[in-house]
């Protein structure tokens, strides 16, 4: 319902042009080691180390909730993060364009909503899980069945999420594979994954 309202389809269109025409491939994650931020970024640069014109064709978002802050080992986690961040865009950035999109804050319902209707493909890739609801909820707000979700294989949503392009976030070469598939998934197949995705995912409801 949130993603079909008003207020909503104005963020995404904001999004969308934000993105100048590119994909827009997203994750959203707690800022905590055990959602694989790290791994991600890496297997994003070998990415673009490989296909560098992707660099004009795909928009990354990484959107880090922040958590823990008075912790110095989150602290250190945090550091490590930004200082990758840094080095992919001052590898990969364009004038007038950087690689990675990095926001550590929290965000509103609304905000959260557009940001996962607005995405191409999300990439939920935690070293481990029990369930993971961020893949549950952009799939929910997936409404006109496009879209596709990239899983940890190690999350406890893999389990039911059988139409989701699963990967081991401890393989680099393997998820850098799997987020150039996504990226280049037919519509065709995307609305054939993510219909039966949805299924799934209205039919376990938290009852």
């Amino acid at each position: 319902e949130r993603a079909a309202c008003d207020a909503v389809k104005e963020a995404v269109a904001a999004i969308i042009a934000d993105a100048q025409g590119r994909k827009i491939v997203l994750s959203v994650d707690r800022l905590d080691y055990t959602k694989g931020i790290v791994r991600r970024l890496k297997a994003i640069e070998r990415l673009l180390h490989a296909e560098p014109e992707l660099r004009e064709r795909v928009h990354f978002i990484q959107l880090a909730v922040p958590t823990r802050e008075n912790v110095d080992a989150y602290a250190d986690y945090r550091s490590a993060v930004h200082e990758l961040v840094g080095r992919i865009n001052g590898a990969f950035a364009t004038p007038t364009r950087s690689a990675i999109s990095f926001m550590h804050r929290s965000v509103a319902r609304d905000e959260l909503s557009a940001f996962y209707v607005a995405a191409d493909v999300m990439l939920v890739t935690p070293l481990r899980d029990g369930m993971n609801l961020v893949a549950k909820e952009y799939v929910a707000s997936r409404i006109d069945d496009t879209g596709v979700l990239v899983l940890s294989e190690l999350a406890g949503a893999a389990t039911e999420l059988h139409e989701a392009i699963t990967v081991n976030p401890y393989d680099l070469d393997q998820m850098a594979e799997c987020i150039r598939q996504a990226i280049e998934l037919p519509p065709g197949e995307q609305r054939a994954r993510m219909s039966a995705l949805r299924r799934t995912v209205h039919a376990g409801d938290v009852a």
